[in-house]
């Protein structure tokens, strides 16, 4: 495969989630430290967004998300998929969205994931799991 994917290989892979409200899923994801990068409409409701964490190393390769306002119900409904954001210090974020009134879940300590993980769910539904970033993880 080598060379063929130097010409028009992928930079970034940026899940797009539907939401019912661009605004509240951006307040919830700036609560795990993310913020809006670029959005449309310049005025008004916004219809979309692009998220990003500016105190990652490299902000531009992630993590990056990216929010749609859909208007269907079957669209909004969250569909079979996790996501998993790493952090540095996962006891004192789990702390300080326990502060602010949000219910993640208790910190586990699995076999594939010693260093420590928890559940929490946004406000359309999704699952956001939250692990403990550590040498063999990102």
């Amino acid at each position: 495969m080598g060379s063929t994917l130097d010409e028009g290989r992928g930079t970034a892979l940026v899940p797009m989630m539907h939401v019912a409200d661009v605004e509240r899923s951006a307040a919830f994801y700036a609560q795990l430290g993310f913020a809006i990068g670029n959005y449309v409409p310049r005025t008004g409701q916004k219809a979309w967004a692009w998220l990003y964490a500016p105190d990652a190393p490299d902000w531009k390769r992630g993590p990056n998300l990216m929010i749609v306002r859909t208007t269907s119900e079957t669209d909004a409904r969250p569909r079979d998929m996790v996501l998993y954001l790493y952090v540095t210090d996962l006891k004192a974020l789990h702390s300080r969205l326990l502060a602010r009134g949000l219910t993640p879940g208790e910190i586990t300590y699995p076999d594939y994931l010693p260093a420590g993980e928890c559940c929490l769910t946004d406000p359309d539904g999704y699952t956001l799991m939250i692990a403990q970033s550590t040498a063999d993880t990102p």
